[in-house]
């Protein structure tokens, strides 16, 4: 059970961007989404949020006076030290923690380690997204932590639930039979999955896009044609495209490796949220594609 959520300022709340003024005063950008967190989110579940980061500014502590957060610990180098001091030796496991920067990992993995939960930004460094529980669609100073916050009080007990209705989609698109001529077309089976029929030559490698999704679980089927598919983990990724949350897709700059795979008549793949993808390459040559495209929703 969590109990404290612990926080960095700069990179996490803010965008990590310290604004000077013509007279050299600092100024910082907080969103107003995150702030909804502490009071609407947070202490209903009687969670502590606590501050703690390597600089000092009055601005935070301001900011803090105003959502009402009591335990900011300004100056302090050693993160580690200080949270045991605030949670106890045995406490790790009771915390999460919303970090961006390396200096964050000395409290990420020992939390990690005790059975806690650690998130970061979408625009953290490679290294804390390569270990964060859940890595945030939206960048620092931007609504990450409401985003971080909504999934760290979001009920997850139902994903044997998802699980079992991803794979009766999966036998339900290979039971359809569909032509050229129901290209286009979108089938609401229920409130929860519904299908579309793609049609489309595949593209150069350059020409395709590297995806993910949030609200929906991704099934393709390919009906006819072959192609190739890349896909990586978003946690090894950075942030090309903000995500649109009415369309439900971000986009990602294209990584040096990703794992690749080809998808042939009667081949169907899963992608769920945390696996970006790039789909409709070529492979030696443009093919025609028909494909069933699947959406559960999670």
């Amino acid at each position: 059970m969590v109990k404290y959520l612990i926080m960095d300022v700069d990179g996490t709340l803010t965008d990590g961007k310290i604004y000077m003024g013509p007279d050299g005063e600092a100024m910082k950008a907080f969103s107003i989404k995150d702030g909804m967190v502490i009071n609407y989110i947070l202490k209903p579940r009687d969670i502590t949020p606590v501050i703690i980061t390597a600089r000092n500014s009055s601005i935070v502590q301001h900011r803090c006076d105003e959502l009402g957060i009591k335990e900011v610990y300004q100056g302090k180098l050693d993160k580690l030290t200080t949270l045991k001091e605030i949670v106890g030796e045995d406490g790790l496991g009771s915390c999460a923690y919303f970090g961006d920067d390396t200096l964050d990992l000395k409290c990420m993995n020992p939390i990690k380690e005790a059975g806690g939960i650690v998130a970061c930004p979408a625009d953290a460094v490679r290294e804390v997204k390569a270990v964060a529980d859940y890595v945030c669609a939206n960048k620092a100073g931007e609504g990450a932590l409401r985003d971080f916050a909504e999934w760290l009080v979001s009920d997850r007990s139902d994903e044997a639930e998802i699980q079992s209705r991803v794979e009766k989609a999966v036998r339900y698109l290979k039971e359809l039979r569909v032509s050229e001529t129901d290209a286009g077309k979108r089938v609401d089976v229920d409130n929860e999955f519904y299908y579309s029929i793609q049609s489309y030559d595949t593209k150069t490698a350059e020409q395709c896009k590297l995806e993910s999704h949030r609200k929906y679980i991704d099934i393709q089927l390919v009906v006819f044609g072959e192609e190739g598919m890349d896909f990586v983990d978003i946690s090894r990724l950075s942030l090309k495209e903000d995500y649109d949350e009415e369309k439900d897709v971000m986009f990602w700059d294209i990584p040096s490796r990703m794992s690749k795979t080809t998808l042939l008549a009667g081949d169907c793949i899963v992608l769920y949220p945390e696996t970006a993808h790039r789909g409709a390459r070529d492979l030696e040559e443009t093919k025609h594609v028909l494909k069933i495209v699947g959406k559960v929703r999670i």
